[in-house]
């Protein structure tokens, strides 16, 4: 993470000799109120994702040092979250480089054992120990072995002060008596500085910020972007005061990587969060409530999908983070309520994820208003073992799945219609509290949803038009009034689109167009656009029998858009030409084999870019594998059939 950013550890008061102090200078200046102090931990390094900051001095003969994701049991409620850990099976010994860290830096870590060491035969303990030379920092005995209860499975939570040392030691060694390779861990090894910034008052030219992300929300299915049913007053009503991008683009059709991309500016291969295999936030990137802290915000996440979560980095730069999978937008703003109604003295900063078009789940009077009779016989497990059938060519009843995703389509207008209603909650209550004028709120979406329009459900797995289109509305102090942009646009730079309104400058990684600048914008437009996605699904061919699971990568250009994949054993690409086919349903791939070489060539350069400075970023480990299983991103055999698809 780049120095300028930080992350929050909680609230804590400075001690009354500090605020004595401070409020004894404010004064002398003629302010009568004391400065109110935020504690801030500025992360300088992780060790685990900076190999070129450690050294390894000895390890087991058959189980070397290496950087994985490891929890001490699947237990929620003790201390195991899975995490970025260096695997050290006694007797192992690494040395951290500590050079060119503030005077004041410490180092966070946490002692345990991946879930393993508690399965196996053997048992015993393990010494850890954090060593300056001859001298030691830190030692301690765990335990591991198939005898301990699950309570006593967890993170050993540590702090040491770094003043004066160049580099230091950690190592792992049985003690006498153990028994088998456990497989010992120190886990995040963060060097931290603690500092306090200010807590900033709002102004007219330093307003509050809101960004809601309604998760899986398609723009044609709003009455803001000329849907024929009136899913979202409120978002019209926002887009009435404010600008409306009527064409905007997610940079990829699910949450994790498209979410990284708003909060950090950057493409998939730029922040390299693109899947179960590398799925944490970056500490290493500078993320916008980051940003917004370092300028005295005080900030606020609040996430109902279960994928946007502080074990995956995603809590960085904010003081609150809550999350809860799946709850509808009256739950997630009952949270929000109370945080918000104390903020009035403060400038803040507030970030919530919704989710409910992700479900299906309407509640009344919403799915009266908008939903259609279920057919007969129908159940969600029908309907995808249906949609299944039919994409790896099986016989199938085609007339049964239309019917099933007409009824599913209107589920999801209810649903839309339901976070809209929060984003109305959210705006009368900024009102009532008279902050309403003083705050820019930003909504747009992480992706869409398919409904059959290019032979797929659900979403994640093709890169056409309803899986990545999504809204995009900004408005508030120092943006235009009834304002709506036609050039095309990325939601990802929403961030130095809102640190211009702000008048910041834009900080490493959050750089990017200001797309209230029409000169910026219409240059913008005439250049390609990029989707990726790690989840494609292509449909069975005489070639291959079996449903395919492919990466998708694609390029939106002015008059086309082509994607393939990038998998070698699989290969598939299409090539659609949208000014005489909009809806893009003729694939002219074969008639048209050298532009699609072009524009193929265009989207590896595009990703060769990107990985060369994409930070190291982690495996999730069987952990996040089986929560994608369970949700229905992958599946772990091609002819499982998962309930949901998330």
């Amino acid at each position: 993470m780049h120095p300028g950013a930080a992350i929050l550890r909680g609230m804590r008061w400075i001690s009354n000799l500090s605020l004595l102090g401070i409020a004894t200078f404010v004064v002398a200046c003629g302010d009568p109120e004391p400065v109110d102090l935020m504690p801030v931990d500025r992360i300088h390094t992780t060790f685990v994702t900076e190999p070129d900051r450690r050294e390894v001095l000895a390890e087991h003969a058959s189980h070397p040092v290496e950087p994985r994701t490891m929890a001490p049991t699947n237990r929620a409620q003790f201390d195991s979250t899975p995490s970025p850990a260096l695997r050290m099976v006694p007797p192992a010994r690494v040395k951290l480089d500590c050079r060119l860290l503030p005077p004041d830096a410490h180092m966070r870590f946490a002692l345990g054992f991946d879930g393993s060491a508690y399965e196996g035969e053997g048992k015993g303990k393990v010494r850890f120990r954090v060593l300056d030379g001859e001298n030691v920092l830190h030692t301690s005995e765990m335990p591991y072995g198939q005898q301990l209860r699950h309570r006593d499975r967890a993170w050993s939570r540590q702090e040491l002060a770094l003043r004066g040392h160049d580099s230091i030691v950690i190592e792992t060694q049985l003690v006498e008596g153990s028994t088998g390779d456990p497989a010992a861990a120190f886990a995040n090894l963060e060097i931290v500085q603690h500092v306090e910034i200010p807590r900033e008052r709002v102004e007219r030219d330093k307003p509050n910020v809101v960004v809601v992300v309604v998760d899986t929300l398609r723009a044609d299915r709003t009455s803001t972007y000329g849907y024929d049913k009136p899913t979202t007053p409120h978002l019209d009503a926002l887009g009435q005061r404010g600008v409306v991008f009527d064409s905007a683009w997610a940079a990829t059709p699910w949450t994790w990587p498209s979410t990284a991309s708003i909060l950090t500016s950057l493409s998939p291969p730029e922040h390299g969060l693109v899947d179960y295999t590398a799925c944490y936030l970056s500490q290493r990137l500078d993320t916008l409530p980051e940003r917004m802290q370092e300028e005295g915000y005080t900030t606020a996440g609040f996430t109902a999908n279960p994928l946007v979560r502080a074990d995956k980095g995603f809590n960085q730069g904010f003081e609150t983070f809550w999350e809860s999978p799946w709850v509808p937008a009256d739950t997630v703003f009952d949270e929000v309520e109370p945080w918000l109604r104390a903020q009035t003295d403060h400038r803040f900063f507030l970030y919530v994820q919704l989710s409910d078009p992700h479900e299906y789940e309407p509640k009344e009077p919403f799915r009266s208003a908008f939903a259609s009779a279920k057919p007969q016989g129908y159940t969600p497990v029908r309907w995808r073992t249906t949609f299944i059938r039919k994409i790896k060519g099986e016989s199938h009843d085609p007339a049964q799945l239309v019917a099933d995703t007409q009824y599913n389509s209107t589920l999801y207008d209810a649903t839309v219609a339901q976070a809209d209603a929060g984003l109305g909650r959210l705006t009368a209550l900024l009102d009532e509290l008279g902050q309403l004028d003083d705050t820019i709120i930003i909504v747009t979406s992480d992706h869409g949803e398919a409904f059959l329009e290019h032979g797929r459900i659900h979403h994640s797995n093709t890169v056409h038009e309803e899986m990545v289109r999504v809204p995009f509305v900004m408005a508030g102090p120092g943006v235009p009034a009834g304002v709506r942009c036609m050039e095309r646009v990325e939601n990802r730079f929403l961030a130095p689109t809102l640190l211009a309104r702000l008048n910041l400058e834009n900080a490493s990684n959050l750089q990017g167009p200001d797309l209230l600048d029409d000169e910026v914008r219409e240059r913008r437009a005439r250049e390609p656009l990029f989707f990726s996605t790690a989840h494609g699904l292509w449909e069975a061919t005489d070639e291959h029998e079996a449903l395919l699971r492919v990466p998708l990568h694609g390029v939106l250009t002015d008059s086309e858009l082509f994607y393939f994949s990038t998998d070698k054993d699989r290969p598939t690409r299409e090539l659609f030409d949208l000014s005489e086919d909009p809806g893009a349903l003729h694939d002219l791939s074969e008639q048209r084999v050298e532009r699609c070489d072009r524009l193929e060539q265009m989207i590896l350069t595009w990703i060769e870019t990107g990985v060369e400075t994409c930070p190291v970023t982690l495996d999730g480990g069987e952990s996040a594998l089986e929560f994608l299983q369970a949700n229905g991103y992958v599946g772990g055999d091609e002819d499982d059939v998962d309930e949901d698809d998330d």
